[in-house]
């Protein structure tokens, strides 16, 4: 039997650059120019919209939290990540074909990998159209969120997250095994409530039912006194953009319509924050701004200094 494939955990910039990121990525969510000119239009926002949270299985579940995977679910898992990436990449027959045809990876040779691609340009075609068919996925994550007991005063239960920094990401390796020379791809989510904001997460349930339960799966895991319990988080989102790296690394950047709070015990989830309860998405790193085609923000003094530019 062979060994679980590992997956591409939860990583700090500063822990990804050790885990094979190259250079840095070239721009090339849609719309993007050919020379890489990076001039905005003083009118562009700085920011995406958030979108309305959308009934929960109107979203594809790709769920990377387990620490490890047999070969069969993770070879599921690829595909599912995959096709997320290029249901937001621009359409490019060669990066097409590296990323769904073992042979066209396989080749050194730079007229025969064009002859694999050409020679398979339906299938590519019908590839990359499936993926355009799906936007909505929830991204199921070993990232904590912290839900405090239940609250009279505010009527609900305050929330606050392990991180809000576009550079923690999650993804996959694109081979099983222990080596992968292909590169990966990784989400980086967009819109993670910030707390340094003054924004508090609180999520009023809609009757005293719905209280009584989250209320009885939180205590059951808390200790003694009024502490808060440790819970996955999940982002219900879509693919806003792409950036593509030479070395294959590549990134989807993951616009957040709602993120829930999913039992670290029962894989169930446990409640769901969207709209207003998360408050406007702020964009935060320089790179994902040049993908999206947004305009930097003004200059705030300190904050904006002291901005991640990843």
């Amino acid at each position: 039997m062979k060994s679980p494939s590992p997956l591409l955990c939860l990583l700090s910039a500063a822990l990804l650059a050790g885990c094979g990121k190259h250079d840095a990525p070239a721009n090339t969510g849609p719309g993007a120019s050919a020379s890489g000119d990076s001039s905005i239009p003083a009118s562009t926002p700085t920011a995406p919209e958030r979108r309305e949270a959308k009934a929960m299985d109107a979203y594809e579940l790709i769920d990377l939290s387990p620490p490890s995977f047999p070969d069969p679910v993770y070879l599921g898992l690829i595909k599912q990540v995959r096709s997320a990436f290029w249901s937001a990449a621009p359409k490019d027959m060669d990066r097409l074909a590296f990323d769904y045809l073992s042979d066209y990876r396989a080749e050194t040779d730079t007229f025969k990998r064009a002859d694999i691609a050409k020679s398979h340009a339906a299938e590519l075609d019908q590839a990359y159209s499936d993926a355009q068919q799906r936007h909505d996925y929830a991204v199921r994550t070993n990232s904590l969120m912290q839900v405090f007991p239940y609250d009279a005063a505010t009527g609900g239960f305050k929330v606050l997250f392990a991180s809000d920094d576009e550079r923690t990401v999650v993804g996959v390796f694109r081979s099983t095994g222990n080596q992968h020379p292909y590169g990966t791809w990784s989400f980086r989510f967009v819109g993670i409530p910030r707390e340094m904001t003054g924004h508090e997460a609180v999520y009023k349930p809609k009757d005293e039912a719905e209280a009584r339960a989250i209320e009885a799966a939180l205590s059951a895991q808390r200790s003694a006194g009024d502490g808060s319990v440790n819970v996955f988080a999940q982002y219900e989102g879509h693919p806003l953009a792409t950036i593509a790296s030479p070395a294959k690394d590549d990134i989807i950047i993951f616009g957040i319509d709602a993120i829930t709070a999913v039992d670290r015990k029962t894989g169930k989830t446990l409640m769901t924050l969207g709209g207003k309860e998360l408050g406007p998405i702020e964009v935060k790193c320089s790179s994902t701004r040049k993908a999206l085609h947004l305009a930097e923000p003004p200059a705030a003094g300190f904050a904006a200094s002291s901005a991640p530019s990843c």
